[in-house]
């Protein structure tokens, strides 16, 4: 697909890549949060939008930021002028490039949105119950504006979470009464975000297809995450940390198998979960997955600094 830089100034850029259909419809996709995240990032268009012979348009900030719109309302504009000729728009987006579909769907026209463990808003006053965003709220330094407040509250289409994290499942709740048209479709256990299983056979992206295509199908969402669950080596570690209070010997048997022979990944954030409960063999495993993989993503970085220095390690 041909890219075509739309817009950029020091905080957003919106890239173009022009399918090869009669451009009619587009999806607008909203970044999410890197875990480094200094500058812009290449852009790449979603295979889903290619496959279809879509639009896309890819929406990028330089910084985590939520998108929260400055007082010259810059993005918003550039995104209403971009869109303007679509017959129909679909806004996209994961945890934070999931509040930013939610909060610019009615600025890019859209009149559907597949939001992907959005948050609502990560301000302390609004969301008390998700303290480990606060200290990313204190950062934006402006006010993070409810996303009903400015999007389109008619808009359809899917709003898919894990209920079985308390901060998204709160976080849905609120986006429900805000967007009472969109879909709401709980994956137990999917994680962060909630397709974490499907996206591990491909599944995303078809869910991606439906809400283009206007053809969302719960039933069938729940389905291919029951039918994904017993291959995926997400589900096992947020079904074995989610057990820990209620059957611990289970759970650490588990967490234990997914430490020693997981992909690296998975084996990281079992060791961590098992060095945090204070398991001896934890340290032995995390140090022998260490020295093999090149550098550990900063947020799994600071936990085993937490860890370590609580254990006197």
């Amino acid at each position: 697909m041909r890219a075509e830089q739309l817009h950029q100034d020091d905080r957003h850029r919106i890239t173009l890549f022009r399918g090869a259909g009669d451009g009619r419809r587009a999806v607008v996709g909203f970044e999410h949060g890197r875990d480094r995240m200094a500058g812009f990032a290449p852009a790449a268009a979603p295979r889903y939008a290619e496959r279809l012979g879509i639009d896309a348009l890819v929406v990028q900030t330089a910084r985590r930021d939520w998108f929260v719109p400055d007082r010259d309302a810059a993005l918003a504009g550039a995104l209403r002028e971009a869109t303007r000729n679509y017959a129909e728009v679909i806004a996209t987006g994961f945890s934070m490039g999931g509040y930013a579909a939610l909060l610019y769907s009615a600025a890019c026209h859209a009149d559907r949105i597949m939001a992907v463990s959005p948050q609502y808003c990560i301000d302390p006053a609004v969301a008390p119950f998700d303290p480990d965003r606060h200290a990313k709220f204190a950062r934006i330094g402006r006010p993070m504006p409810r996303p009903e407040t400015l999007g389109n509250r008619d808009a359809r289409g899917a709003l898919i979470y894990d209920p079985a994290i308390r901060a998204d499942r709160a976080h849905a709740a609120l986006i429900r009464a805000g967007f009472p048209h969109l879909t709401p479709i709980a994956l137990p256990f999917g994680g962060h975000p909630a397709t974490g299983v499907i996206g591990a056979t491909g599944g995303t992206g078809r869910i991606a297809e439906m809400v283009v295509q206007d053809r969302l199908d719960a039933a069938l969402v729940r389905q291919m995450h029951r039918a994904a669950r017993p291959r995926a080596e997400p589900y096992r570690l947020n079904l074995a940390a989610a057990a820990l209070t209620r059957h611990p010997a289970r759970a650490l048997r588990e967490l234990r198998a997914l430490a020693a022979g997981a992909t690296p990944r998975i084996r990281l954030e079992a060791g961590l979960i098992l060095l945090e409960r204070g398991e001896e063999l934890a340290v032995a495993l995390l140090s022998e997955l260490l020295d093999s993989v090149e550098a550990v993503p900063p947020a799994l970085a600071r936990r085993l600094d937490r860890a370590l220095k609580s254990g006197g390690i």
